[in-house]
């Protein structure tokens, strides 16, 4: 996985790119456009002409047009990467029925980023990136032992973090490292080339307002 995850960290905070611009929610088990559909607030979905995440951006006019996404697939996987307005960490966990939804939020406009894993239909695992580890959901602990070994947090009965000794990590560092540990976790890389730079079928996600405005 020569891509894996730890890239998106970077391209969050790049000059070069607006993190609006770099929402991404993945699915195992739903084909790119399901995905789509399930996170549409309209129907029915039409699916476009490939674009350039610059193109894709120049669709969202906050008038009719308030989210776009661009498709694709990795591996197991299916993605879409959105531009503009985007539910994120929001989206309702229903959209996992059946399935397994990875979403990784920037929250450019109101730190922190977070990471959410949905499955069933329910909340699995919801922690922020680069703030520490607290999380919650169903599985909380899914992550902990992958990242305590990545060194991202200590041990639980380490005497460093009783005290508040361990090792500090930059907050870009911090979620490198855990998005790695996620692209890891769950079998997942993500073509950053592709997204920063190519071309992928475009669908419109949002024709209002997402309801966390």
């Amino acid at each position: 996985m020569p891509d894996n995850l730890a890239w998106i960290a970077d391209a969050w905070g790049s000059a070069n790119l607006n993190a609006t611009d770099l929402y991404i929610t993945c699915a195992r088990g739903l084909s790119p456009r399901q995905l789509a559909e399930r996170m549409a607030d309209h129907e029915p979905v039409e699916v476009g002409p490939a674009l350039t995440i610059e193109e894709a951006s120049r669709m969202v006019d906050l008038t009719q047009i308030y989210c776009v996404g661009r498709m694709g697939r990795s591996g197991d996987w299916s993605f879409i990467v959105e531009c503009g307005g985007s539910e994120g960490w929001s989206l309702d966990p229903a959209v996992s029925r059946g399935a397994e939804v990875l979403i990784f939020d920037p929250r450019p406009d109101d730190p922190p980023s977070f990471f959410r894993y949905l499955a069933d239909g329910e909340l699995q695992l919801h922690c922020e990136l680069g703030f520490g580890y607290d999380p919650a959901g169903a599985r909380p602990d899914l992550l902990r032992p992958a990242l305590e070994a990545a060194g991202v947090i200590p041990p639980e009965d380490s005497i460093d973090d009783l005290f508040g000794e361990a090792d500090a990590l930059s907050s870009v560092e911090e979620k490198r490292r855990v998005l790695k540990v996620v692209g890891e976790c769950f079998g997942l890389s993500l073509p950053r080339q592709m997204i920063e730079r190519g071309s992928l079928p475009v669908v419109v996600t949002r024709t209002a307002p997402p309801a966390s405005w």
